[in-house]
């Protein structure tokens, strides 16, 4: 399979953006062939100077220095254009541009994409620290002191928020003939991390309010060798091969125990009994352990710094690491596709939302397979859920299962029943889209494999999110979001110098994959509208967990960089970016410029505080930390942001107050919809605004099997035959 269908190849792109978030968007363009042309800045770009992958990010583009000099020569260019990005991050040498809404009005055809600081036009600079902070992140992991999160949620939120409005944009100009304006937000790219955490129902239950817990213990255990690896136990019969992996001796395990995690007062044991493990553990080494866990297919992976798998049979065979022409390696493209030529092109028509008469069937289950077609649902398309009698395992959790399944229908369909398969296979012939995130050779085993979909129907988009790659050495191997976080880099980076590793409690890897997913998708659908053909996607969640560390280059000699480590304190990787205590609470403190550094010395009465701020250390973090620590954070703020220096609180419990937001609401940041047994429930909603097409919706997430006859009746069965169908338990 190939690594890209460069779907964009007779497409112009004008880039005014700046920032990582904007870089990656630039990046994913011109992979698809797209013709980028990059306007810096009038003074130049100086987010080259901040990001090590920022040249990397930028390479394949085409720089036009007249137009960054020359309005005239910039509207020579729009015109021309099919695309313009603007926006990103703030700089203090940069002032944001606020025109994208006047450029799509003066270019009707022009796709227009802004990535905001803020949806609601907040007057506060837009850094990934300082959003992270503003919207109450830096608190969703422990209890008693805030941490920044080690992968910049808020620029890879918005850049893949932003590429699937972008596509989607594109798709319903291929029916409407015209351009508009869309827009995310680098806030809106931070709250896409904790969609499964916020929630709220007007009639909770025990089951409604269940969610991960804060100070989490995951499964992370030092070997005798001194590698840590993080397991998982969850699912049928898991915690007993666990037990057998380990050799304890429990007679009170069953074989089909599955050490689900349950509600509990004690975190430190949700995931299971970490001092019993931890003992057991440490008497093998990684290596034989981690034979002894995937022999028995449970899912379990090495803590390893980033680049520390990049080498692996896997990761070749998946393509996501690539190699420019200097040397330079890094991570490509996120997913593998191949198209499909079908006989004839489908017809388009334009509608209210950019996806209005598209069809998804969803085979999805947990998060990162049901929240791919989540954003096909918000961007209007119909999104069927086939589940099995025995439901999504994702279910159980409310908290869990809302975010990524509001809004579709659902039908239960027994496919172990050979009418079951029949029934599947039809559904899936009466779409546009069909996703799923089976363990490899399960999609065949059912006949809706992408092969034998697109003999009967070749125009399909067939998205299939496997674990590791629906092939090569790992494809039969276990997949979690937790073990994706320790392959690629994540826990050894967030777990600070001369600390235990750290796992993220946000699902990371899992929400970027179902984004990944999406955005694969949205691209499938904009290359067989302007091409008739259908596509075959391959989206794995390690390859999702490879894109995060995106801000990782190798160079030619083998030295890494962009792979920093936080500090032994966990409160960023550098001085000049990171959490500071006051006396009565916690400071994003943002220095990017020397003025600013000599403002934030003058402010704090630091003499002789170098104003180089990228040479500091470990020396100059104590010395700010101490001198913040003495005054109350209300002074701090006034003296810093006086002297010119970023700032911002760290907030706490901010859950509440984002979701009962009315402006949030109405730009669609959060939804609000009527549950037929919980209420109203506010939840994170689509973070994506277009000009002209309607985005979003308020369906609640479908009880299991709610739409079953309604669905059968549309594939013209009769009420008899539907009747027939639930007498033999067939559907439910």
């Amino acid at each position: 399979m190939s690594q890209t269908i460069k779907t964009l190849g007779d497409l112009t792109v004008v880039d005014l953006g700046v920032g990582m978030a904007a870089a990656l968007v630039s990046k994913y363009l011109v992979e698809q062939g797209a013709r980028v042309i990059r306007v810096e800045p009038a003074g130049g770009d100086p987010f080259f100077e901040l990001y090590p992958a920022y040249e990397v990010w930028r390479r394949g583009t085409v720089t036009d220095a007249a137009a960054s000099q020359s309005a005239d020569k910039l509207n020579e260019l729009l015109a021309q254009a099919d695309v313009c990005v603007t926006g990103g991050e703030d700089h203090p040498a940069l002032t944001r541009r606020t025109d994208s809404a006047q450029l799509a009005k003066a270019n009707p055809r022009l796709v227009v994409l802004d990535i905001e600081g803020y949806p609601a036009g907040a007057a506060k600079p837009a850094t990934d620290l300082l959003v992270q902070a503003r919207a109450g992140l830096t608190w969703e992991h422990f209890t008693d002191r805030p941490v920044p999160m080690s992968f910049s949620p808020a620029n890879y939120g918005a850049a893949l928020r932003g590429l699937c409005a972008l596509f989607a944009a594109l798709y319903e100009r291929e029916n409407s003939g015209l351009g508009q304006q869309v827009c995310t937000s680098l806030f809106e790219g931070a709250l896409t991390w904790v969609v499964s955490l916020w929630l709220d129902v007007e009639k909770p239950t025990p089951a409604t309010q269940f969610v991960m817990p804060k100070d989490p213990y995951p499964l992370v255990f030092r070997c005798a060798d001194g590698v840590y690896i993080h397991l998982v136990i969850g699912g049928a019969g898991s915690k007993y091969k666990m037990y057998q992996a380990l050799e304890i001796d429990d007679p009170t395990v069953k074989p089909d125990d599955s050490g689900m995690p349950q509600p509990t007062d004690d975190p430190k044991n949700f995931f299971g009994n970490i001092d019993l493990l931890a003992e057991h553990a440490a008497k093998k080494t990684s290596t034989e352990l981690l034979q002894r866990i995937w022999e028995r297919g449970l899912p379990a992976e090495p803590i390893l710094p980033p680049g520390g798998n990049w080498d692996s049979d896997q990761v070749k065979h998946n393509q996501v690491v690539v190699a420019d022409a200097d040397g330079t390696r890094h991570v490509g493209f996120p997913f593998m596709a191949e198209p499909s030529p079908a006989p004839r092109k489908p017809a388009g028509a334009a509608g209210e939302q950019p996806l209005s008469g598209v069809r998804a069937v969803d085979f999805g289950a947990f998060v990162a397979g049901p929240y791919a077609s989540i954003i096909l649902a918000d961007l209007g398309s119909e999104v069927v859920k086939v589940e099995a009698p025995a439901g999504d395992p994702n279910r159980s959790i409310f908290r869990s299962y809302s975010p990524v399944n509001r809004g579709k229908r659902a039908i239960t369909v027994d496919m172990k029943n050979p009418e079951g398969i029949k029934l599947a296979q039809e559904l899936c012939l009466s779409g546009d889209v069909v996703t799923s995130n089976f363990r490899t050779g399960v999609s065949s085993r059912l006949g809706i494999d992408p092969n034998t979909l697109h003999e009967n129907k070749p125009e399909l988009i067939v998205l299939e999110s496997p674990g590791y790659g629906s092939k090569g050495p790992l494809a039969e191997r276990a997949a979690f979001d937790m073990v994706m976080q320790a392959l690629c880099g994540h826990e050894y980076c967030a777990g600070g110098a001369g600390n235990e590793p750290l796992w993220n409690r946000t699902s990371m890897v899992d929400y970027t994959g179902g984004l990944i997913g999406a955005l694969a998708c949205l691209t499938g659908l904009y290359h067989r509208a302007h091409t008739g053909e259908g596509v075959t996607l391959d989206s794995p969640l390690m390859n999702a967990g490879m894109y995060l560390v995106s801000d990782v280059i190798q160079l030619a000699n083998g030295e890494f960089r962009g792979d920093a480590i936080f500090n032994a304190e966990r409160t960023g990787f550098h001085p000049a970016e990171a959490l500071y205590e006051a006396k009565d609470g916690w400071l994003a403190v943002v220095v990017r410029t020397a003025a600013q550094a000599e403002g934030l010395a003058s402010a704090l009465a630091l003499d002789g505080l170098n104003p180089v701020f990228s040479v500091w250390g470990e020396a100059e973090q104590k010395r700010i930390g101490a001198a913040i620590a003495a005054r109350a954070k209300d002074d701090v703020i006034a003296a810093l942001g006086g002297a010119g220096v970023w700032v911002e609180e760290c907030r706490q419990n901010t859950e509440n107050e984002v979701l009962s937001d009315s402006s949030l609401v109405e730009k669609g940041v959060v939804q609000v919809s009527s549950h037929p047994q919980y209420g109203t429930v506010r939840e994170i909603g689509a973070m994506m605004r277009f000009s002209r097409s309607k985005v979003g919706h308020n369906r609640y997430a479908p009880l299991k099997g709610e739409n079953t006859r309604e669905l059968l009746a549309g594939l013209g069965k009769s009420a008899e035959e539907i009747d027939r169908l639930f007498d033999a338990s067939v559907v439910s």
